[in-house]
């Protein structure tokens, strides 16, 4: 970084950011960011929640729920789904609007300076030297080409652009000896060296039918080079550009972090997506408690996000598979919880536990192939539930990650009582959402014995996005003594 004193946090002052989140997500996210932020949340949409704060960096990296975090620049209603109209408005946000966007950059580059600081410098950093009204400001910045596309929770999400389509067109339009001309008189002749970036353009809604992700890119990205001087760099940018238009509204902003948060260095065998179970391990009030039980863990996804926020407690997982707890414990090893985590080889049709000894039993059911309802799995679903009831004790918490035709054949089928009456009644009687290819049979016969679970009272069943299907988060607890088998 710059020779000069480094920038404290109170620099950053309180500005506007926001996240992208999985649908069904927006929730935790705003638990988090009140809880550990004290943020003032904006705005929660489908995908993203808004929010205001003077967030600390060591604080905004911990957050477990988010995939990545954005400088807010721009937010407003949809644009004309004219395309002419559109190209239009976006042309002017950033030429129309140049000190917004010099200004969003040193807020930025402040926080790339707290990064350095705190030890996440990256590979590439480089020198930014500017002057706006005869004020110099020197910084520097980095941020590099980021792979992972997050499913920001637009069901009708058409790609992410501006990887192969922006330097060609921009290297069309803007000749280096023309360049020089067309740069905001702000800037030119005080960059020492060109800032980098890419344009990363979400395009979902009505603006498909009249335009691509590819057109809303390439005039960004034309548009920023002749304003400001930058220069188009798709494999190791300074800066990215985020840009998402669909039906709702418009949206602009600079991502804080090099890497999504959703993307856990300690994680090197990956199974349930982090985020997802961490919302899990939110639900399962594991705060208060002392044994926690993952009896189908797979590679330890569940049991790994709870023992790295809530470490005090002791956690159990148990597969039937050598090779999946070979990767549980290779993940653990790397996140350096072995003290908190074991795993045992076994069942979950004939727990090794004994009976009422669990405070939390947290799982994610198999699905079924590529998440379609098992027919195998519904017949085992009575024997898993009621191994899960017998080791868990009074009080404690039960919380599974089921598919929706799971979660409506659940309902469907078994009793539990309600949180809103101690009479015993039927789980539920709404219809699923979505079943895939078996929704139309959602009225099927269900001619197996009705199984009661009266010592299990549901508290609730919230839904969440696992990108290619729909899923169900599903807690109970257990308010009295199981039934003897």
């Amino acid at each position: 970084m710059s020779g000069h004193s480094a920038p404290h946090a109170p620099h950053i002052h309180s500005h506007d950011f926001f996240c992208t989140v999985g649908r069904g997500m927006e929730r935790f996210v705003t638990q988090e960011l009140t809880s550990k932020l004290s943020a003032v949340v904006v705005e929660s949409i489908p995908g993203k929640v808004f929010f205001k704060g003077n967030p600390d960096l060591c604080l905004l990296r911990k957050l477990k729920s988010a995939e990545r975090i954005f400088l807010l620049l721009h937010k407003g209603p949809p644009l004309t789904e004219y395309k002419g109209n559109a190209l239009f408005v976006l042309r002017k946000l950033i030429i129309g609007e140049p000190h917004l966007w010099l200004d969003k950059l040193l807020i930025w580059e402040t926080f790339q300076d707290h990064l350095t600081q705190q030890g996440i410098s990256h590979t590439q950093q480089k020198g930014l030297k500017r002057k706006l009204d005869n004020d110099s400001t020197e910084s520097k910045s980095e941020t590099s080409k980021e792979d992972t596309v997050v499913d920001d929770g637009e069901s009708n999400y058409h790609g992410q652009t501006s990887i192969d389509t922006i330097t060609p067109l921009i290297a069309q339009k803007l000749p280096v000896e023309d360049s020089q001309d067309t740069v905001n008189p702000l800037l030119k002749n005080n960059i020492s060296e060109p800032i980098t970036f890419r344009v990363s353009c979400r395009c979902s809604g009505m603006y498909t039918k009249t335009m691509t992700a590819q057109d809303i890119g390439r005039v960004i990205g034309v548009s920023i080079a002749k304003q400001f001087g930058w220069k188009p760099d798709l494999r190791r940018p300074l800066l990215e550009v985020f840009v998402h238009l669909n039906d709702m509204q418009s949206v602009v902003g600079f991502p804080i972090l090099r890497q999504p948060l959703a993307n856990r260095y300690y994680i090197q065998n990956t199974g349930l997506r982090a985020t997802t179970a961490w919302a899990m391990a939110s639900l399962a009030e594991i705060s208060t408690a002392k044994y926690v039980l993952d009896p189908m863990c797979g590679v330890g996804t569940i049991l790994l996000e709870a023992a790295m926020e809530w470490p005090h407690a002791t956690f159990l997982g148990i597969d039937k598979s050598e090779s999946q707890l070979k990767h549980a414990l290779d993940n653990v090893k790397k996140a350096d919880v072995m003290n908190s985590v074991s795993f045992l080889k076994g069942s979950v049709l004939g727990l090794p536990v004994l009976s009422e000894s669990m405070d939390v039993v947290i799982s994610d059911i198999p699905f079924g192939k590529k998440f379609t309802c098992s027919k195998d799995m519904k017949e085992l679903l009575p024997d898993i539930i009621r191994q899960m009831e017998r080791v868990l004790r009074i009080g404690g918490v039960l919380v599974l990650l089921l598919s929706q035709q799971l979660h409506y054949y659940l309902k469907k089928t078994f009793y539990f009582k309600s949180k809103e009456s101690e009479n015993r009644q039927m789980f539920g009687s709404d219809s699923p959402s979505t079943c895939n290819s078996e929704g139309s049979k959602a009225q099927e016969q269900i001619t197996m014995k009705i199984f009661d679970f009266t010592s299990l009272t549901h508290i609730e069943s919230h839904s969440v996005s696992l990108g290619v299907t729909e899923a169900v988060l599903f807690k109970c607890k257990k308010t009295s003594q199981s039934v003897l088998f």
